[in-house]
C-alpha cells in the first residue's frame, strides 16, 4: 500500500469514527430528553393519582365538589408536551380549588388522611418543575446539536426532529 492509500485509508476511518460519534451523540441526547419526558409524564400521573384520591376522599366526607374537581385528565404514555403542559396547568387549577375548600373547612387542613395527600402532592409538583428544567436544558442542547450540518442529516436520517420544551404559564390558571 502506498502513501495515497495510506491516506485514503486514514481519510475513511476519520470518516467512519466522526460518522459513529455523531450518530452516538444524536441517539444520547434524543435519548436524554426522551427520559426526562418520560419522567415528566410519570409525575404527572402521580399528581393525577393522588389528587384522584384526595378528592375521592373529600367526597366521602361529604364535602361538595365542582363537576371539574373529579373530571378525568386525558393522560396517555408518551404524552406531547402540549398535553403535559394542559394536564400540568389544569393539575394547578385544581389544587389552587382545594385551597378555596380547605378555607371553607379548615377542619381538612389537619386531617391525617388529607395532608400526607396534599403535602405529597405539592412536592411532586416541585419534582416536576425541576425535572422541566433539566428536560428543557437537554431539549436545548439536543436542538442545537442537530442544527450543525452533518449532525441534521444524521437526526434526519434518523427521523428525529427538533423537541418541543415543556414550558407553562400559570399566573393566568391562579387568577380563575
Amino acid at each position: 500500500m502506498g502513501i495515497t492509500g495510506i491516506i485514503i485509508l486514514i481519510i475513511v476511518i476519520a470518516a467512519g469514527w466522526f460518522y459513529i460519534h455523531t450518530v452516538s451523540k444524536v441517539t444520547k441526547l434524543d435519548g436524554a430528553a426522551r427520559n426526562l419526558a418520560g419522567d415528566i409524564d410519570t409525575l404527572i400521573w402521580d399528581r393525577n393519582h393522588i389528587f384522584d384520591t384526595i378528592t375521592e376522599i373529600l367526597q366521602k366526607k361529604e364535602i361538595s365538589l365542582d363537576e371539574d374537581m373529579t373530571k378525568k385528565l386525558a393522560l396517555a404514555l408518551g404524552m406531547p408536551p402540549s398535553l403535559q403542559m394542559a394536564n400540568h396547568t389544569e393539575l394547578h387549577r385544581r389544587r389552587n380549588e382545594l385551597d378555596k375548600i380547605l378555607e371553607e373547612h379548615p377542619e381538612l387542613k389537619e386531617d391525617e388522611e388529607l395532608k400526607p395527600l396534599i403535602e405529597r402532592f405539592d412536592t411532586l409538583r416541585t419534582e416536576l418543575i425541576g425535572t422541566a428544567a433539566k428536560h428543557n436544558a437537554a431539549v436545548r442542547d439536543f436542538n442545537a446539536y442537530i442544527e450543525k450540518p452533518f449532525a441534521s442529516f444524521i437526526a434526519a436520517r434518523k427521523t428525529k426532529g427538533a423537541r418541543s420544551f415543556f414550558s407553562y404559564e400559570l399566573a393566568e390558571v391562579s387568577a380563575k
